[in-house]
């Protein structure tokens, strides 16, 4: 089953221009396969603009911090659909014949925004498969 989630803002953030910055995550853990994540830029952010989509890891029984997405100099709205390589049972990659997978994760969902103007902001949408 495919579910949506969001939007989640980063926070207005705040300092100078080009170097403001802010992050929030959710409160709720969500689990299960990254399939895609619409970021939609509010106000005005420069072409400096980073956006980063994270799980904390923080939580009780959660594996350590994830990055599920990382845009960097980005500023203009879209979908992303972030994916992995799989491994073998050594831990290599199965890059020869393999289809790029969508990333499991588990944990609350961290989003940042850097490199940004005062008072500029992200939303995140997630879809996510069970």
């Amino acid at each position: 089953m495919i579910r949506p989630i969001g939007p989640i803002n980063s926070g207005v953030a705040a300092g100078n221009a080009g170097s403001a910055e802010n992050n929030n995550s959710t409160d709720q853990v969500l689990s299960g396969k990254l399939l895609a994540a619409y970021v939609k830029y509010n106000d005005s952010p420069p072409g400096s603009t980073d956006v980063v989509i994270k799980t904390l890891g923080t939580e009780s029984g959660s594996p350590p911090s994830t990055t599920l997405l990382t845009l960097t100099n980005k500023n203009s709205d879209g979908w992303f659909y972030p994916r992995v390589t799989p491994d073998d049972q050594l831990g290599v990659d199965l890059t020869a014949l393999t289809v790029l997978e969508p990333l499991p994760f588990t944990g609350k969902i961290n989003v940042s925004i850097g490199g940004a103007n005062a008072s500029d902001s992200v939303d995140v949408w997630l879809l996510i498969e069970d």
